[in-house]
């Protein structure tokens, strides 16, 4: 989705106008589009501390549903009944607030100027909070860019045994991601992951913990591949890191994705399906959710 806006006064800083006059988007991540390539000023590519001037153009290619109204939260709905909800959560929403004051104060999640799943679970499901249900019924997360199944839980019962299941590997998840490059049909990449001491980004690391994910090429092009992703155990960013690892990124990666050609709008990884048994009913329970238009669009740019 492109947006078009005309600059009226000059600042000092790109992500200083882009902050100002796009609402719902934290500046951070509006520092990454123009990182990667996706904000332009008079048609060119620029950094985000450049200089700005009354008359210029800039053009930001937002992803699609990063956009997304709380209008919009019913369409998320995958499944619903008295113990669980499951979403289709769209690309560019926040899962909750930074730090962990929401945790204690949970109405603190509606106070900012962006919006995130936590908040909209208040707004549009509160019985989930009345319940007493911790972090607003959000048993897993998603990162930020990245789309799909999300379970929920309704009450604090139904919470501690998603939690424990998921602790418990009885989760079945299944990610699909656009790759740079072309891996091998099927792979299993056993490499422990971590923080290097001093360092942010989480990658494969010898002093990180255990993960364990298994890769399966769904189609091909020549410069990428769809992939199936089923991570064996829960690290945070495993999927990223060793797809890095083996030398094939997932598109539009900030942390890992390498400066390129062509350019995807934002992270190509996407929550496709979650099976497990019904914690209460005892049945099989499997959600799936196709990826969004902007995923879709984008791989079939691809050569």
């Amino acid at each position: 989705m492109k947006k078009r806006l005309i600059v009226e006064n000059d600042l000092p800083r790109l992500d200083a106008f882009l902050s100002r006059n796009l609402t719902g988007y934290s500046r951070t991540f509006l520092k990454d589009m123009v990182k990667r390539g996706m904000v332009t000023v008079d048609g060119a590519v620029v950094d985000a501390d450049e200089p700005i001037l009354e008359g210029q153009a800039v053009v930001i290619e937002l992803p699609e549903t990063a956009a997304a109204s709380s209008d919009d939260f019913e369409s998320w709905v995958l499944y619903e009944d008295k113990r669980l909800l499951v979403l289709n959560k769209p690309t560019g929403l926040l899962m909750h607030p930074l730090g962990d004051s929401w945790l204690k104060s949970p109405e603190a999640a509606r106070a900012g100027r962006e919006t995130n799943v936590a908040a909209e679970l208040q707004v549009h499901r509160p019985a989930i909070l009345k319940a007493g249900t911790p972090r607003c019924g959000i048993v897993h997360r998603l990162d930020r860019p990245t789309s799909g199944v999300l379970l929920v839980a309704k009450d604090p019962e139904t919470y501690a045994a998603i939690t424990d299941m998921f602790k418990e590997r009885y989760m079945d998840k299944t990610y699909r991601a656009i790759v740079r490059g072309v891996p091998p049909p099927t792979s299993r990449v056993y490499a422990p992951i971590g923080r290097e001491p001093g360092q942010r980004q989480i990658v494969v690391t010898p002093l990180g913990k255990p993960a364990e994910t298994n890769f399966r090429v769904v189609t091909k092009k020549k410069i990428a591949c769809l992939v199936e992703a089923k991570p064996l155990t829960g690290r945070t960013h495993q999927i990223r890191a060793h797809l890095a690892h083996i030398g094939h990124p997932v598109m539009g990666d900030s942390e890992f994705d390498r400066k390129g050609v062509p350019a995807a709008p934002r992270l190509m990884l996407h929550a496709y399906r979650i099976a497990f048994e019904h914690p209460f009913t005892g049945r099989p329970a499997r959600f799936e959710a196709p990826p969004p238009a902007d995923f879709q669009k984008f791989w079939k740019t691809l050569r």
